[in-house]
């Protein structure tokens, strides 16, 4: 945080400050979050089209996984992009090298907004955070690269969101 303290002309002082913050604004002002070289955690979500997926889903291919609330900003603008992606991999019969996880958010919520904008990618939608919190402390959107042997090859925040190209590219050169 960044804080300025002003005088008037009656000599009181007028603190303002400043704070920089992921989209949706959590407690902890500093956020964790696994980097580059990090293994992906275990874990096992229900899609909305009926598929389960595992992490070992990305064994010996590797992939992508999205963190999402459609209450962010943030993630409204990157959700496009991301459905981009979706289109691509569908064309290329690689559907099975992505994954939307919401954080905090029911299937309602999700499918109201899915509807209002013409989204088509499945998601998971998850209530709470406890598959979030297996990859980071705070902040959304988020955006992890796996490669085939389950390890972290870049992360994403929305500061900066990458484009629906730069994802593709690196997803394929998994």
């Amino acid at each position: 945080m960044i804080q300025y303290k002003m005088k008037n002309k009656f000599g009181i002082s007028l603190v303002i400050g400043v704070l920089t913050c992921s989209c949706i604004n959590d407690e902890e002002p500093e956020y964790t979050s696994l980097l580059p070289g990090d293994e992906c955690p275990q874990f096992r979500v229900e899609m909305s089209d009926g598929r389960t997926f595992s992490t070992s889903n990305f064994k010996g291919i590797g992939g992508m996984i999205v963190f999402f609330n459609t209450d962010c900003g943030d993630c409204r603008r990157e959700l496009p992009e991301i459905q981009k992606v979706y289109e691509y991999l569908d064309g290329k019969g690689l559907l099975e090298r992505i994954i939307c996880i919401a954080r905090e958010e029911d299937d309602a919520q999700i499918d109201d907004y899915w509807s209002s904008t013409g989204l088509t990618l499945p998601y998971s939608p998850q209530p709470d955070r406890k598959i979030y919190n297996l990859f980071a402390s705070g902040g959304i959107p988020r955006v992890y690269v796996i490669d085939k042997d389950l390890t972290i090859t870049s992360t994403f925040d929305d500061d900066p969101m990458p484009s629906a190209e730069q994802l593709i590219n690196l997803i394929a050169n998994l």
